[in-house]
């Protein structure tokens, strides 16, 4: 004899539900993990390209301040890195990026004056991002990442200013 529970047909209907939609996420992950692959791909083996720049930026009083010591990240154009630029860096947020697994970035620590190099690059499309702190005029402390990006070709050079 088979027992009947009242709302025993919404739980069935519940679950299959939840598994459905359990599967759509596991599934758009997978197609966001393979996009990323095949995007980082050509950045994943050594290069023959170079960047160099400075981190600058002008304050409101005509000042330059220079990114003296900062962290520059280099990244690879992708859909994944546009939607972080778009989404963080160019609205004005300072969150870091989130170090994901199948991505692929390099760092260098810029000198006093804000100078930086990556050598042994591969050719490609990049967004180069240094978060940086100061003190406004009156004395609050603020921050920001300044950005660029930029293409560089095999076995060629680059110069980039890092300034937005």
């Amino acid at each position: 004899m088979i027992e009947r529970r009242p709302g025993g047909a919404a739980r069935v209907v519940l679950t299959a539900v939840v598994v459905l939609i359990a599967a759509l996420t596991a599934c758009s992950s997978r197609k966001q993990e393979t996009i990323n692959q095949r995007e980082y791909a050509p950045y994943r083996g050594a290069g023959s390209a170079r960047i160099t720049g400075q981190v600058s930026m002008a304050l409101d009083s005509g000042q330059v301040l220079y990114g003296a010591a900062c962290q520059v990240r280099l990244t690879p154009v992708t859909t994944e890195s546009t939607r972080f630029m778009n989404d963080v860096v160019k609205a004005g947020g300072t969150k870091d990026w989130a170090n994901k697994p199948d991505a692929v970035w390099w760092f260098a620590q810029a000198d006093d004056e804000g100078r930086f190099e990556f050598d042994e690059v591969p050719a490609g499309s990049y967004y180069v991002t240094c978060p940086v702190a100061w003190r406004d005029a009156g004395g609050s402390a603020r921050q920001r990442i300044l950005w660029a990006e930029t293409s560089v070709g095999p076995g060629d050079t680059a110069q980039v200013s890092v300034s937005r």
